[in-house]
């Protein structure tokens, strides 16, 4: 009799299931790339700078051909923690409630299709200091993927930050968008042009804002061509993210391809913000600072955001100096000194400047009374 423990075992093949496909994209044609490095018609260089441009162009060219990645890069596809996190910038940036509503709705329908998310190229408007840029760069930490800020005030040509400069230029290079494009396990990076209305070309006639009308269309980006790489990409899944003070220098073609948010920064907001910046702020010390009361968060409720996340670590610097773990009303007095806030206005927002100058004073669960805002200095 055979024991049981004796029999054979009969083991039998389970198939293998089968891993999802990541979604994706060719972010480039590699027969694009071998015409540009084996085709007829290159131009040669007629000058030592050149030639030594058309290497660099070639060593690019080949960087391509050879990536072990190859040419596919995958999507931005939310998923539960994705989407958590985005709604999780309602708690430290509330002045931007409408946006983070609208980024949410786009994620969840994608989630609910598996779908790559898909957003429109917006502007964040509104007065210096309310959080703009800070706001999107969060929002490029909660997707996850790559960002790159082209602070729109030092383009001072034609756009080569966003189009590259072709070759036969001395200081020609591939530009910062196909750059972050080749360099990104993801086609879906985010791209904040800060201050989109205050390009200064030393010619005027050539202005940066012409190369956004390819870029912020999709069809037309689907095939970017960079003036150096010369070779089309993909930059249609590109999430653009502008941020403006005025819309009105730019060109109405332009401000069409962009969906508008105005950021406005009400009373009711501030404590969550002052709060979330002091926690920031914070932790960039190692957590050494106790949390501050509500009491001393509304002596400096009159500053803007960008202040007050240059005033905290001020502050406590101040406080560790008398040795102690937790920031005192003095201690943000001398940082104020030190920034030189609250002069003509300076760092201050102007509906709670009314409120001070007029000793408005506000018990809790009152609403505090809104005064006419000053116009700022530009």
């Amino acid at each position: 009799m055979t024991s049981k423990s004796s029999r054979a075992r009969k083991t039998r093949d389970v198939p293998a299931v089968p891993l999802p496909e990541p979604i994706g994209l060719h972010l480039f044609d590699y027969h694009d790339v071998d015409r540009r490095l084996h085709g007829e018609g290159i131009m040669t260089s007629t000058s030592d700078e050149e030639g030594h441009a058309q290497a660099r162009q070639r060593a690019l060219w080949n960087r391509l051909y050879e990536d072990e990645r190859g040419s596919w890069r995958s999507l931005l596809v939310p998923d539960a923690e994705m989407i958590a996190r985005i709604a999780a910038l309602d708690r430290t940036c509330p002045q931007f409630s409408a946006v983070t509503a609208w980024i949410l709705r786009a994620a969840t329908l994608a989630m609910a299709g598996g779908q790559p998310l898909r957003l429109d190229p917006c502007v964040l408007l509104g007065p210096p200091g309310v959080g703009k840029t800070y706001y999107a760069r969060r929002l490029a930490q909660a997707f996850g993927v790559a960002t790159l800020t082209i602070p729109m005030n030092l383009v001072s040509d034609r756009g080569t930050w966003f189009s590259g400069l072709a070759p036969i230029w001395r200081a020609s290079a591939p530009g910062k968008v196909a750059q972050l494009l080749l360099d990104s396990n993801c086609a879906s990076p985010v791209v904040v042009i800060d201050e989109i209305e205050k390009a200064s070309p030393i010619n005027p006639t050539e202005t940066p804002i012409n190369v956004l009308h390819s870029l912020l269309e999709r069809e037309n980006a689907s095939r970017f061509t960079d003036e150096f790489l010369e070779v089309p990409l993909r930059a249609d899944h590109i999430i653009w993210i502008a941020t403006a003070n005025d819309l009105s220098p730019l060109p109405t073609s332009i401000v069409d391809r962009l969906i508008a948010f105005e950021i406005t920064l009400e009373p009711g907001q501030m404590l969550a913000i002052q709060r979330s910046l002091f926690e920031e702020a914070n932790a960039a010390t190692g957590e050494l600072f106790s949390a501050p009361t509500d009491a001393l968060l509304e002596q400096v409720m009159a500053q803007t955001p960008r202040a007050m996340s240059r005033l905290w670590p001020i502050a406590f610097g101040f406080a560790c100096m008398e040795g102690r773990r937790h920031v005192a009303r003095a201690d943000l007095a001398q940082a104020e000194g030190v920034l030189r806030l609250g002069r003509e206005g300076r760092g201050r927002i102007g509906f709670l400047i009314g409120m001070a100058a007029e000793g408005t004073k506000t018990k809790p669960g009152e609403a505090p009374v809104r005064t006419r805002s000053p116009e700022r200095k530009r």
